[in-house]
């Protein structure tokens, strides 16, 4: 390379004299011209200040994007358990169903039958026999009696002829209807069905929610909506089949499982059943026959309350057909046709679901069979800067919660005691408000005043004199969001979701005990 003196003798040789003074005076100016040396700075500066503008909004983004993630993972997770809680009341109100449908079916039998009815005339012309001896009774009061039983009689003829026909024209349009309910066991088979749906159903609503937190067109850094699934804390997906055939939400039904507690879920299902019935049964009997028949009840331990006095089940009542042991008939026909119905016809069919059994501890078992992981996915966004910042971590890209089945604890209720019964109708505020818990109509996970031996982790019971009844037969299921510290949870997050493309966060055997204490949830 020539020298600068070198090469402006070279000019001079090659240029005239004019052309190399001029580059020889710019030259010289340019070294001491300090003009323009802010806007190099200002260029520096510039570029700067965007590059940090561009940090600042991918810091932004990401922060945005996780808070989205995080309130999309949450409300799909509580979405899709609450479709989980809802089907097990929908199988609880199924139960009672199934019953009821026994019970409606003995009673409509009955009415067609009429057996009872055929059993009073025997019992009324025995009346009319014995009112004829009366006449000779010397009193008044008595004689009377023998044109007084006849009058009554033909009155409960008549009106158990009425009774009878209006019954008998209702089962037979009601009566089909539950036979055919019974025979080709619809109810059983919506339960199976529901229960097999239900994990879909759970995944179809946690999805759509994450959607509408992070819909194309609708946030900042990505137009691509977000997509959930839900799990369960064994790592298995919801809606894959299961390797044991057991359902994925805590259910089993009797007559089909195959595990180890077969037996034990056929006997708390049929004994449940039996049960509840007979209950249903008798409250319906209770209903129609307390015209017709006369009961004593005592309200108070002095005398019997007078019939302008009944309150709250307290008194006594007239019956309309007393003569002729109606009621008493008819309440055994039809508890003899719902012993037969559950005892020779359906033994072993249309048996209601129950709550599934497991070996394992209390703790681990309600970890495993009532709480659930919902995950939100999203797609990586473009970076403001993609050549200076690099594509966010997968890690980023999911969000999680986690939700647990319940039973809520025993509300407390206002209830009135009247403390003189005679004006209890007509002077309520002589009554004394007091509160005590109101039972659901059957607890579970409640710590109650009964005994211990009562208090049982998760069996469901009804309290009656004779004992507990286990089963599935709780309709106030509900959820709600718990700590994320099932054990299972770093699996999931690294369980590519099926039949979705997202790329899951490799934590690189990370240990439950090193997540937990990562884990902010």
């Amino acid at each position: 390379m020539l020298k600068p003196m070198k090469a402006l003798k070279a000019l001079r040789t090659l240029y005239p004299r004019e052309v190399c003074s001029a580059l020889s005076n710019f030259g010289s100016d340019l070294h001491h011209d300090q003009r323009g040396s802010i806007s190099i700075a200002s260029l520096f500066a510039f570029l700067f200040l965007t590059m940090l503008m561009g940090l600042v909004i991918n810091t932004g983004l990401h922060v945005d994007r996780k808070v989205k993630i995080q309130n999309a993972a949450d409300a799909a997770t509580y979405s899709g358990s609450t479709i989980v809680a809802r089907s097990m009341n929908t199988l609880t109100f199924t139960n009672y169903l199934l019953c009821d449908v026994f019970a409606l079916t003995a009673f409509l039998r009955e009415a067609r039958d009429r057996n009872a009815e055929e059993l009073t005339n025997p019992i009324l012309n025995k009346w009319d026999e014995v009112a004829t001896e009366f006449n000779s009774a010397g009193l008044q009061k008595f004689e009377q009696l023998t044109e007084g039983i006849p009058l009554k009689t033909d009155l409960e003829r008549a009106l158990l002829r009425t009774i009878g026909d209006y019954h008998a024209a209702v089962a037979e349009q009601l009566l089909p209807v539950c036979e055919e309910i019974l025979a080709t066991e619809t109810i059983p088979e919506f339960q199976r069905t529901l229960a097999e749906t239900t994990p879909q159903l759970a995944n179809l609503a946690a999805n759509e929610i994450a959607n509408r937190h992070g819909p194309a067109g609708s946030g900042v850094g990505s137009d691509i909506p977000m997509s959930a699934l839900m799990w369960r804390t064994d790592t298995m997906p919801f809606g894959s089949e299961t390797s044991d055939g057991l359902y994925q939400i805590p259910v089993a039904d009797p007559a089909n499982d195959q595990t180890e507690f077969s037996s034990t879920y056929f006997q708390w299902s049929r004994n449940g059943r039996y049960d509840i019935s007979f209950s249903f049964l008798r409250t319906v009997n209770n209903i129609m026959l307390l015209p017709l028949e006369a009961p004593l009840r005592r309200g108070r331990t002095d005398k019997f309350v007078p019939p302008e006095k009944f309150f709250g089940g307290a008194g006594y009542h007239n019956g309309a057909a007393k003569l002729s042991q109606f009621a008493t008939m008819w309440r055994g026909f039809t508890e003899a046709n719902l012993h037969v119905l559950l005892e020779e016809e359906y033994p072993n069919s249309n048996l209601p679901f129950v709550i599934r059994q497991s070996r394992l501890s209390q703790n681990e078992e309600v970890e495993t069979d009532f709480m659930f992981v919902g995950v939100a996915y999203w797609d990586p966004f473009t970076e403001t800067m993609p050549g200076l910042f690099g594509t966010s971590p997968a890690s980023d890209q999911v969000g999680f919660a986690q939700a647990q089945l319940f039973t809520p604890q025993n509300r407390w209720i206002q209830r009135l005691q009247f403390s003189n019964i005679d004006n209890a109708r007509s002077i309520p505020s002589q009554g004394i408000y007091f509160f005590e818990p109101e039972r659901p109509r059957f607890s579970e996970f409640v710590t109650t005043s009964y005994p211990r031996q009562f208090n049982l982790r998760r069996f469901f019971f009804r309290y009656q004199d004779y004992g507990p009844i286990r089963g599935l037969w709780n309709q106030h299921w509900s959820t709600q969001l718990v700590p994320a510290t099932a054990a299972g949870i770093p699996t999931i997050l690294q369980t590519p979701p099926p039949e979705l493309d997202y790329r899951v966060p490799n934590l690189g055997g990370i240990t439950v005990d090193e997540f937990r204490q990562l884990n902010t949830h």
